[in-house]
């Protein structure tokens, strides 16, 4: 009966391990988060566990497929023997997801709200919210400098809300 598992895959792997193992028939779930790098602002996508993928499978009769796939380091499990999650935890992932399994942050920034920078130049800069500029998920932000407010245009995924 299948179930489904933790997979610890090598560092930066997990996509060579969904690939492989996909190939072979296993159904993989592989949740990324769309981010944005602040050095070239332009989109990425990194892994939302980072050194782990979602496998659901027989233990019993693809333990060795699995334990021995590429790019897989370990099957995640308690006193030596693999432990299946529940498919609930799965499924709350996989709602949150597209169906790429791509999570795209989503804010509930509105006018006024107090943010914070989380990276780029102006990392820990903190501002107030004013405005969504684009359909490109730009907002518009006022910075809280001394004596200075300047506005600025930032991806919303570079923001936090603060209290």
């Amino acid at each position: 009966m299948n179930s489904w598992y933790v997979i610890n895959t090598k560092p930066k792997k997990e996509e060579v391990a969904r690939e492989y193992l996909s190939a072979k028939g296993v159904e993989i779930f592989n949740p990324r988060l769309e981010t944005v790098s602040a050095k070239k602002i332009k989109q990425i996508l990194k892994p939302l566990f980072p050194g782990y993928i979602f496998g659901n499978f027989d233990l019993d009769r693809d333990y060795n497929l699995i334990r021995w796939g590429v790019g897989v380091k370990d099957i995640v499990g308690f006193g030596g023997r693999p432990e299946p999650i529940c498919s609930e935890c799965i499924e709350m992932i996989k709602n949150r997801s597209n169906e790429h399994g791509i999570i795209t942050r989503i804010t509930y920034l509105k006018p006024d709200d107090k943010i914070r920078i989380l990276s780029g130049p102006l990392k820990d800069f903190q501002g107030i919210f004013k405005d969504w500029v684009s359909e490109n998920k730009r907002v518009k932000v006022l910075l809280d400098l001394i004596g200075f407010q300047p506005t600025v245009e930032l991806h919303y995924s570079l923001l936090e809300k603060i209290d």
